[in-house]
């Protein structure tokens, strides 16, 4: 039997109109969730897609495999004309539209990326002096209350 083609919402729209148009699913008021159909090698009977995990399907398994049976002995998934070379050029594209860059060449137009400098300095020297501005001392020994309590700010 020759399948007739469909793209992937209109396929989701007919296994979704079938469903819902079966007896028992209108008798209980459910809404089933049908995913969008995925493309996938052709298998034995030649059918191209597959669905899986319906929303809400509890209890209407064997009526919603029987609906898919059907539709996937009857429609096949069309693939647009330009969509294998979209989803190659997607690869190799970033999501604003350029070609990817080796890792090494800088945006920027300079030859080589630029060395990461910190803010606070060279981080392996001792504090000598905090970030606001305050001196502090290189080591605790030149603290004046060094193995006493510190003295306290409000008085005694």
């Amino acid at each position: 039997m020759l399948r007739k083609t469909l793209n992937a919402s209109r396929l989701q729209e007919e296994v979704h109109r079938r469903i819902h148009r079966l007896q028992e699913v209108i008798d209980d008021g459910v809404k089933i969730g049908v995913p969008r159909p995925q493309m996938q090698a052709p298998d034995r009977s030649g059918c191209n897609w597959t669905m899986e995990h319906f929303h809400n399907a509890a209890g209407f398994e064997a009526s919603v495999a029987r609906v898919l049976e059907q539709v996937r002995t009857e429609y096949n998934l069309a693939q647009a004309p330009d969509e294998a070379a979209e989803e190659e050029a997607a690869k190799a594209a970033d999501p604003f539209g350029a070609t990817k860059r080796a890792a090494a060449e800088n945006p920027f137009g300079g030859s080589k990326p630029a060395a990461a400098a910190n803010p606070f300095g060279d981080a392996r020297a001792p504090l000598t002096q905090d970030p606001f501005g305050a001196t502090q001392p290189a080591s605790d020994e030149a603290l004046p209350h060094k193995g006493k309590r510190a003295p306290n700010p409000f008085g005694e």
